[in-house]
């Protein structure tokens, strides 16, 4: 590794730093699940910190156009994703955030918003809203239905949110062949 590559490395640690501080990075992430080609996308991204943040069946309400946004139901989410900064933000205003998920011959990336939807005064939901029809669109091509199991990973690229979305309704051989269709 030259001088320059080293120095490329110490800065994207010290940029780093608040993430690792706020357990939103580690050493090793458990990503052993996470299908090859998200990981090779990833990885491509420079993405960092990658884990499972929540799994689920989609409900009808996840798939109807007419709500447009994916529940993240507070106490399902299996590990810390938001900086305390952004927990903060998002009492007053929604977030930008990316979303990469498979569609046919490549995965594909999304900007959505990121809210907290109060169910009651004391309990909220997040919700992926504004661009979240186009990922559950028939025409989107990457199987979504009502019932499907999905997973949802959160990893950052230069300190930004991002979320991986994998169907996990798709054999895995069937993954590997719509992300090498033309």
């Amino acid at each position: 590794m030259g001088e320059r590559e080293k120095n490329e490395s110490f800065h994207k640690l010290l940029n780093a730093a608040d993430l690792i501080r706020e357990e939103l990075l580690s050493a090793s992430p458990e990503a052993e699940t996470l299908p090859k080609i998200f990981w090779d996308k990833i990885k491509e991204m420079h993405g960092q910190g990658v884990r499972l943040m929540l799994e689920k069946k989609l409900c009808a309400t996840d798939m109807n156009p007419r709500k447009g946004w994916l529940s993240i139901p507070k106490g399902k989410i299996h590990q810390k994703f938001l900086t305390e900064k952004e927990i903060l933000d998002l009492d007053l205003k929604d977030m930008t955030v990316s979303l990469i998920e498979l569609g046919p011959g490549k995965v594909v990336r999304h900007k959505l918003k990121l809210r907290k939807d109060y169910k009651r005064k004391d309990y909220f939901s997040y919700v992926l809203t504004k661009g979240w029809n186009a990922i559950t669109h028939s025409d989107a091509g990457n199987g979504l239905e009502v019932g499907c199991l999905i997973q949802l990973w959160a990893f950052r690229v230069n300190g930004d949110l991002y979320f991986c979305l994998v169907n996990c309704g798709l054999p895995p051989a069937t993954v590997e062949n719509m992300a090498t269709r033309e």
